[in-house]
């Protein structure tokens, strides 16, 4: 079984003895009956499982190995003819008969062909081997001959041409009829996606197929006649099965193989397909099983159930359209990349719809200008750039460009799967002519190769021949026609044009890239550009490989025009119809801040070679296994049926794959590498809502992301002395470390930034126990944030004693701005200084050397650490004790309160429609602020404090953010409200996929998806850690069965499942034990040593309904005066 197949199942699905790789077969005892066989197949195609004990095997030296769970797992079906999808195995038998009755009466032998003669010694083969193995059978011999011998009895041919005769009269006299239950079967495939061919050893397959009406259907078939013209050994030798495979452009572990001879089986078998079907027409099961059949059917019907009983598939995202070009939104929701590279779908016709690559980090820098500055301000903006585009694919069939919107679309299908890291589109055009064409696209961006993008395309004329051009492009984004997709078109004329959005990307006056050079050698070209202003260099090769049709290289002739800025590579070629051409395009992006143009042209050149020598199916291979290993450790499994969740879930947790795996220290972006959205910024929600995440499932990424930020330590600490601090003060939002906001209310303010890089800082020191990168950068992280918070703020007396204030900044929710005391700003300051005394103190007393360093080199003073503590434990968060509520800043309690439910949706997000003055004056929040502070500092709050807080504030917040829902859900669940818990964690599960916030198409939302990955499992899980331990109180929905997560805690990965009644640990791997609390209880799992668990009594309390806005406005303040009746 091939190995993108075998990784659906663990041990379950056992088989029969499979060929090894020369034909070898071990022979193991097989104990089936024919109701389980029946039950095996009836799930494990239509569609997805196949259990455990349908086909047992005894205990022979043989490894047994998984039947795949799913039809999706398989990218093509190769259906044998006779006997699985037409009778016609009676016609060859009856020719079979027929020819050897006559030969046997011209020797005047009395014997004849019997039924299992037929079965035995010429099913399934070529014509020609299946008269030799008759004739050796019975003692005799005749000369080969040679195929064209008239059908006579002197020769091998002769005899082979006279059961041909008697099959084409029986065939022409009585017709053919397919298997009803074998076209639904079809039908199923095809509908699931797979793409379908016919592999026979017949020399009429073709007739035979336009007799039963199917030759429509397949639109490749490798029969006798091909076979011969390429030399192809017949069954049961594997080729013509891998011919077809080749032909359709799939490796043989991606097709399923189905038969109904033996030959065919071993074929299948040997040549190691993702699965073998036998089909028990007149084989016994056990034969077939024996000769190395997966399953065994009585009839294709088996595989096919009511769509009802169907487990839609969750580890894809498809769309199925016929004629629609792709949204701006579909252009990221099927974006591809790897945190270093992304491409945006380009849609079926390959055209240039939008700028659509995107390089982490590579940028244009302009200087801001302030019609009224002052001092201190943000000098130097900063925008992602698009890269020069590969993506282009252009199809012309005898001259006629197929394009959308102009050429009739019968199918037009996309496909990410997320376990292969795919990205495959099939699209069916009808020409002008009436004739059907297929085009089929299979891209990645490589996580293994960080600078390599893969295409792989197939054009097949299905109808008639027909001259075929292919033109691959790359082409500098400014060089690129301006004329909009339809979608960009009506998105331009009726949708929000994004004037004064700052979610959105700035524009650049003048295009950002100056051609640098290109060069070329042994079939790789090279573009290069310097970026205009900020001296940034990138370049792009690009290698192609053309795979023709046999014959088709002498009716080929192939081109490339080459510019500055720009480069087209093209084919023509006259194609039979069944026939393809198939087009590799190698694309590499190198880019630096350092080095010059020159230095990323050879790099790019030697990155092509590389990946060619290696070939595509190796990059394809590589792929899959690394999406493989991803998804055993960061998988989050929601029980139960409900695969849109699960499907959801997936698609969010791969978008923060693609956004931070190879990000490899340039910092993880708000959108990632799916787009330009905020100007491809970096921002405090990477620490907060996507480092959590990787710390427990992929802590070498984690590492990277937070070595960007020590990278920006040195301008941090120029940014705290232009702002009159000490220590360091990062950026609100950079891309090369110096501060890019131009409206400091909203952004330089934003002061937590500090609080909220330490934050994930310490989460990772804690994960990983990881001292080198303490000590190379970490500690002084600590020391530097410390030293600001420290000189920010200030000492002042009241009532109940000294506390420390920080004033005039700016919270989470910035629709309050320059306020004193912001709650979570304060809170997770206090966290900030209390970890850099312990991180200091821990140094001197573990690492004297690394303190000593550490002492010398930020001029660290002996009191420095008592005094950050001492500030951090008199550091002020109001509370209002007339409420009951903490304050989220000295005066948000005594604003008026905003008519939130009373506002229009076409009014929001509220920052695009009315002015910050206005916003600053309400009670109003865009997103989660102190409602945050509850989650992160959870240990902080008391369990009436979290109630009360959370009452309050929820209804007063418009979740304007993206940030927000999943804050929300995860404290929803912990104080009790269970269905809005649920209702947020949807919200922020589609806020992409639905385009909730109407922005998907500037790029995914990867603080989101994060925030997915912690409603998970820090909400309906219940893990709190900010101790440092962590502390499970579950709060499983209502209607999932189970939740299982895992995380990973200094080298041991445990998966944790919660049931409605138990919580149950697994460490699956590692070596240490890891201990861990359960609604208090403490638990400890040990690798080797199977589950742990414990009892849950209940889940927390149950609020029913959701927190009012009326109760609020309906509350009194401490002077006796309403917060209503509500104002806007």
């Amino acid at each position: 079984m091939g190995p993108s197949l075998r990784a659906a199942l663990g041990a379950g699905g056992h088989r029969g003895g499979r060929p090894g790789a020369h034909g070898a077969r071990r022979h193991i005892r097989i104990r089936l009956t024919r109701s389980t066989a029946v039950h095996s197949v009836d799930r494990v195609l239509s569609p997805h499982q196949l259990p455990e004990d349908s086909v047992s095997a005894s205990t022979a030296p043989h490894t047994p190995r998984p039947v795949p769970q799913r039809l999706r797992d398989a990218r093509a079906v190769l259906f044998d003819l006779d006997g699985v999808l037409t009778p016609t195995a009676d016609v060859h038998r009856h020719a079979w008969k027929q020819a050897f009755g006559e030969f046997f009466d011209h020797l005047s032998r009395s014997d004849a062909l019997s039924d299992q003669d037929y079965l035995t010694l010429v099913d399934g083969k070529p014509r020609y081997d299946g008269v030799r193995a008759v004739l050796q059978d019975r003692g005799l011999s005749l000369p080969d001959g040679d195929p064209s011998d008239a059908p006579d009895f002197g020769t091998v041919c002769a005899l082979g041409n006279r059961k041909n005769q008697a099959f084409t009269e029986i065939l022409e006299r009585d017709g053919v009829q397919p298997y009803p239950g074998s076209v639904a079967y079809v039908d199923h495939v095809v509908e699931a996606g797979l793409e379908v061919a016919v592999v026979s050893s017949s020399r009429n397959a073709r007739e035979v197929l336009r007799a039963a009406g199917l030759a429509h259907r397949f639109p490749v078939v490798i029969d006798g006649q091909v076979a011969a013209a390429r030399r192809l050994p017949g069954k049961p030798s594997p080729d013509t099965y891998l011919a077809g495979a080749e032909e359709l452009g799939w490796r043989p572990s991606e097709c399923i193989v189905v038969e109904d001879a033996i030959s065919g089986v071993a074929a299948g078998a040997a040549g190691d397909f993702g699965l073998v079907i036998g089909v028990a027409r007149d084989q016994p099961h056990s034969a077939l099983l024996e000769a190395g059949a997966d399953t065994v059917v009585d009839d294709l019907a088996e595989l096919v159930k009511a769509g009802d009983d169907a487990v839609a598939d969750t580890w894809s995202l498809s769309d199925p359209r016929a004629e629609d070009a792709p949204s701006l939104e579909d252009e990221t929701v099927y974006s591809t990349g790897n945190g270093f590279l992304g491409l945006r779908w380009q849609g079926p016709d390959g055209g240039q719809h939008r700028n659509g690559t995107f390089i982490n980090g590579l940028h244009e820098t302009w200087r801001i200008a302030y019609p009224e500055n002052s001092y201190g301000q943000a000098e130097s903006g900063q925008t992602m750039i698009p890269a020069p585009d590969a993506r282009g694919f252009l199809v012309y069939v005898d001259d006629e460009a197929l394009e959308l919107g102009r050429t009739e679309v019968d199918l037009a299908e996309t496909r990410l799967d997320f376990r292969d890291g795919t990205l495959t589109s099939r699209t069916q055009w009808r020409t002008a002519r009436g004739d059907r064409v297929e085009v089929r696209v299979r891209q990645l961006v490589s996580f293994e190769q960080r600078h390599l993008a893969l295409f792989e395309y197939s054009v097949r004329p299905l109808d008639a021949d027909a001259h075929i051009h292919l033109r691959s492009t790359l082409i500098d984004p400014g060089a690129a026609d301006k004329v909009p997709s339809p979608a960009q078109a009506d998105y331009a004329a009726s949708g929000p044009e994004g004037i004064g959005d700052p979610r959105k990307s700035e524009a650049v006056d003048e295009h950002p890239l100056v051609p640098a050079g290109n060069w070329n050698d042994d079939g790789v070209d090279v573009l290069s550009f310097s970026v205009r202003n900020s001296g940034m260099t990138v370049a792009t090769g690009v290698g192609h490989e053309v795979r023709y049709p046999d014959g088709g290289a002498g009716r080929a002739r192939t081109g490339t025009r080459r510019s500055p800025d720009r480069l087209d590579e093209w084919v023509d070629i006259d194609l039979h119809a069944g026939e393809a051409v198939r087009l590799v395009k190698y694309v590499t992006y190198h880019s630096s801040r350092r080095q010059p143009a020159l230095e990323m042209r050879s790099r790019a050149g030697r990155s092509v070679a590389t990946a060619m020598r290696g070939g595509a199916a190796s990059v394809f291979d590589q792929q899959a296994k690394w999406a493989r290993a991803f998804w055993e450790r960061s998988d989050v499994e929601v029980g139960g049926s409900l695969p849109a969740t699960q499907r959801s879930v997936r698609w969010n947790l791969w978008q923060l794959a693609q956004a931070a795996a190879r990000a490899d220290g340039q910092g993880i972006s708000a959108k990632g590498v799916s787009g330009n959205g905020y100007s491809g910024h970096y921002f405090w929600d990477t620490e907060i809502f996507v480092v959590p995440f990787l710390s427990y499932t992929s802590p070498q990424w984690a590492r990277n992301a937070l070595r960007a930020r020590i990278n920006m330590l040195p301008k941090a600490r120029e940014r705290a002395r232009m702002l009159n601090e000490e220590g360091a003060l990062f950026p609100w939002r950079t891309i090369n470390g110096e501060e890019a906001s131009a409206y400091f209310p909203a952004g330089s303010a934003q002061y937590h930034i500090n609080a909220d890089i330490s934050s994930a800082l310490s989460h990772y020191l804690q994960a990983t126990a990881d001292l080198d990168l303490l000590s190379s950068g970490g500690a002084e992280v600590f020391v530097e944030t410390a030293r600001m918070w420290l000189s920010l703020g200030f000492w002042r007396k009241a009532s109940d004693g000294l506390h420390f204030h920080l004033h005039g900044v700016t919270g989470p929710d910035e629709y309050t701005a320059l306020v004193n005391d912001n709650a979570y700003t304060n809170v997770m300051a206090a966290f900030n200084l209390e970890e850099a005394a312990r991180t200091v103190q821990r140094l001197a007393s573990t690492d004297p050397e690394a303190y000593r360093t550490l002492v010398t080199e930020l001029a660290l003073q002996p009191d420095e650490p008592e005094a950050w503590l001492a500030a951090a434990a008199g550091m002020f968060v109001g509370f209002d004790e007339a409420l009951g509520v903490h304050q989220q800043d000295a005066s948000f309690l005594d604003k008026e309160v905003w008519d939130v439910p009373g506002t229009p949706p076409n009014k929001h997000p509220l920052l695009l429609h009315y002015h910050p003055l206005v916003l600053y004056r309400f009670q109003v929040l865009k997103q989660a602020d102190t409602v945050l502070a509850l989650w992160l500092r959870s240990s902080r709050f008391t369990a009436e404090q979290k109630r009360a807080d959370f009452d309050y504030y929820d209804p007063l917040t418009t979740g304007d953010s993206t940030l927000s829902a999943t804050v929300q859900s995860i404290v929803a669940a912990e104080v009790g409200y269970a269905q809005l818990a649920m209702h947020y964690f949807l919200h922020a599960l589609d806020v992409d996929l639905m385009n909730l916030h109407h922005n998907t198409s500037d790029g995914v939302h990867v603080a989101s998806t994060g925030g997915v990955w912690a409603a998970l499992v820090n909400g309906f899980g219940g893990l709190r850690d900010d101790d440092g331990v962590w502390r499970f109180s579950p709060r499983l929905p209502a209607d999932w069965p189970s939740l299982t997560f895992r995380l990973t805690w200094r080298g041991t990965r445990v998966r944790f499942t919660v049931t409605r009644d138990r919580f149950e640990a697994f460490a699956e791997t590692g070596t240490d034990p890891v201990e861990f609390f359960v609604n208090g209880e403490a638990l400890r799992v040990v690798p080797g040593e199977g589950t742990v668990g414990t009892e849950l009594r209940d889940q927390g309390p149950a609020l029913k309904g959701s927190p009012s806005f009326a109760s609020i406005v309906a509350l009194q303040r401490e002077d006796g005066s309403r917060l209503g009746p509500a104002v806007r």
